[in-house]
């Protein structure tokens, strides 16, 4: 189920004052205007009863304000129910006393400062845990201008990333090293190598690769930026490389800075497993640009009943300072759809003064054949077209496989179809006839 954004405006009781907008979404046999009372004093000043000292004054300051109810008709609702709803069950949520809405809550900045574990446990603490929601997930966040102005945001973004590669006119192309572990130091850099000389922009661990025994970190920076300056020898083209850092977050920035003294151009950081806070004290240091693996995430944002939307969380992402940022697959093999993939784009590239633009990354089952149907559905040029398999399981290796990627792009942005321009570019050719058809 998705909603329009757009009708959901800021109302005027709480434009231009500090409050985090919050949309969700709300299944409940109570009335609507108590579950949403109910929700918003949960998750601020109160609880389900009103207590001692609890004050209008306080609640006037502390209190979130319900700014906005709107009931989902019965017929939406009857063809939305909860997935885990039994059987038996079915037929009595089906009732008039079954409610459903889409709820906006204003939050006040004082409760809990620029302090991303704060401001989640305030609207999306408690209130999945509450036994009168039968559903409930949190839609989109809004942050006004003052609260974002306390973040960093993306140090390098779009433009930070094109100018280090210096690369424009056209989307970035990259892979993800596979297999993705048990390879050696230089192993690992020999792949990376094939992949640069074949003409990818960008290239990254695995985020299942660690800082481990078989392949340390530092070990694995020096072999691979070695082996990317001997590409760029041959192509006079640069090659960004993202090293996985995550690990306990005492180490991040100690590994950053291997990743950096020993002449890496990026880290990585798996943001939902380190911890928002964790990539926010990376953005706050960092002299690369930071790669943004949303791994982990889905377990939040896959319900369409329960959790948090993704275009919440692709926010969040921005503002703890994600220069490159996952948004799932454009006609790939992950569960999102499509239009859920473009939102997430979109949100990375939308204005939110002072935060830079970051950069959408499209992964998860991309080949050469995806690229006409990434170009025309995120509509722009600004993102990164990031294939693993589509890389390296081409028949002719992975030079073939980045080669394959360029020229697909090449065909798009000339304006020819991916058959007829693989008639005189034989690694395209190779990749249609081991991949399949052009996706349009």
């Amino acid at each position: 189920m998705s909603f329009d954004r757009d009708l959901f405006r800021l109302p005027e009781a709480v434009a231009g004052q500090e409050y985090v907008l919050a949309t969700y979404y709300l299944e409940t046999p109570l009335e609507l205007y108590e579950a949403a009372n109910a929700l918003a004093a949960e998750q601020s000043s109160g609880t389900w009863r009103r207590v001692g000292r609890e004050t209008d004054d306080l609640r006037e300051a502390h209190g979130a304000k319900v700014v906005g109810i709107y009931p989902v008709p019965a017929e939406i609702l009857e063809n939305n129910l909860p997935t885990a709803v039994e059987p038996d069950r079915a037929e009595g949520l089906r009732r008039p006393r079954y409610r459903a809405a889409v709820l906006r809550l204003a939050f006040p900045t004082v409760n809990f400062g620029a302090k991303l574990p704060n401001l989640l446990s305030a609207v999306a603490g408690n209130l999945f845990e509450m036994g009168l929601f039968t559903a409930v997930r949190l839609l989109d966040l809004e942050f006004p201008p003052g609260f974002r102005r306390q973040f960093t945001g993306p140090r390098f973004g779009v433009a930070g990333t094109r100018r280090l590669l210096g690369v424009e006119g056209r989307p970035l192309v990259g892979s993800i090293i596979k297999p993705c572990v048990g390879l050696s130091p230089q192993d690992l850099a020999q792949l990376a190598y094939e992949g640069a000389r074949g003409g990818l922009d960008f290239m990254k661990d695995d985020e299942l690769l660690a800082d481990t025994e078989y392949s340390p970190l530092k070990e694995r920076v020096r072999a691979v930026t070695a082996a990317l300056r001997r590409a760029e020898e041959e192509t006079g083209e640069k090659t960004m490389y993202a090293f996985n850092i995550t690990d306990r977050v005492d180490r991040i920035r100690e590994l950053h800075d291997i990743v950096v003294e020993n002449g890496g151009s990026c880290v990585m950081i798996n943001v939902m497993t380190a911890g928002l806070s964790a990539m926010r004290v990376l953005a706050e240091y960092t002299q690369v640009p930071i790669h943004c693996h949303r791994d982990f995430a889905a377990a939040f944002t896959r319900s369409q009943h329960l959790g948090i939307a993704s275009v919440a969380m692709t926010k969040l992402y921005r503002l703890a300072g994600a220069d490159q940022i996952h948004v799932g697959a454009v006609a790939g093999k992950l569960f999102g759809s499509d239009e859920e993939v473009l939102l997430d784009a979109r949100t990375c590239l939308e204005e939110l003064p002072p935060l830079a633009p970051a950069l959408p990354v499209s992964s998860g089952g991309q080949w050469a054949g995806t690229a006409p149907v990434n170009r025309r559905k995120l509509g722009n040029l600004d993102f990164l077209h990031l294939a693993g398999a589509g890389v390296f399981a081409h028949p002719d290796g992975a030079a073939a496989g980045a080669r394959s990627l360029r020229q697909a792009w090449d065909a798009v942005l000339a304006g020819a179809g991916l058959e007829e321009y693989a008639r005189d570019h034989r690694e395209l050719a190779r990749a249609l006839e081991h991949f399949g058809r052009p996706v349009t």
